[in-house]
C-alpha cells in the first residue's frame, strides 16, 4: 500500500459546485496535496481534461482523481490496491468503460501514454477534452485493475448539463470513444 502522504489529488470542476465536501473527504483520507483545476478560473477551459492538466501541478508522482459530483468513501481501499504501472479504478459492475469518476489511483505518467496512442490517430479537440479523455485513458491503458468499494453520489450529479446527462452521451459520444480506442488498438 502506498502512503497517502505520497499521493496527490487532481480534481476538475466547471466551478459551479461546492468542492469543499470532496476536498475534505480526500484530506480526511490523509492526502494533503490537492489540486483543483477549476475551468472557470483558468485561462483555458480544458473540460474533463483539466484533471490531467492538473497533474503538472502535483507534488507527487502518484495521483488520485474523482469527479466533482460524488464522495469517494474508500480511499484507503483504493490506495491499498495501487500498483506501479496500473490504472486502478473504483467502479461498479457492469461497466463498458472503467471510468476514473468514482475514484482512481495511478502513476502520473500513465494518462500521457494512453493519450499519445489516441492522438496519433485523432485530434486534440473539444470532443477529446470535454468528453473522451477519461474513456481514452481507461481503454488504452496498458493495465487496468477495477475494484468496487462504493461511493456516494451528490444530488447535482444527475442535474441537466452534466456530461452524463447530455443528449447523445449514451448513444453517440460514449460509443465513439469505444470505437476510436478499438481502432487504435487494432492499428498497433
Amino acid at each position: 500500500m502506498i502512503s497517502a502522504s505520497e499521493v496527490s489529488a487532481v480534481l476538475v470542476t466547471r466551478g459551479d459546485v461546492d468542492m469543499d465536501p470532496i476536498t475534505e473527504s480526500i484530506h480526511e483520507a490523509g492526502i494533503h496535496d490537492i489540486i483543483v483545476w477549476d475551468n472557470s478560473q483558468r485561462p483555458v477551459d480544458h473540460g474533463i481534461y483539466g484533471r490531467y492538466a492538473a497533474i503538472r501541478e502535483a507534488r507527487n508522482s502518484v495521483v488520485i482523481t474523482q469527479d466533482d459530483d460524488l464522495i469517494v468513501t474508500c480511499w484507503p481501499e483504493i490506495l491499498d490496491a495501487y500498483r506501479p504501472g496500473v490504472l486502478t479504478v473504483n467502479y461498479p459492475e457492469p461497466w463498458d468503460i472503467p471510468w476514473v469518476a468514482r475514484g482512481a489511483v495511478f502513476d502520473s505518467d500513465l494518462p500521457g501514454r494512453s493519450f499519445g496512442r489516441y492522438l496519433t490517430a485523432h485530434p486534440f479537440d473539444r470532443y477529446f477534452t470535454h468528453k473522451a479523455c477519461d474513456g481514452v485513458f481507461a481503454l488504452l491503458a496498458d493495465a487496468v485493475n477495477v475494484i468496487d468499494h462504493g461511493s456516494e453520489d451528490l444530488p447535482h450529479g444527475f442535474a441537466a448539463g452534466r456530461v452524463s446527462t447530455s443528449p447523445g452521451w449514451y448513444d453517440e459520444w460514449r460509443p465513439l470513444i469505444q470505437q476510436r480506442c478499438e481502432a487504435v488498438k487494432a492499428a498497433a
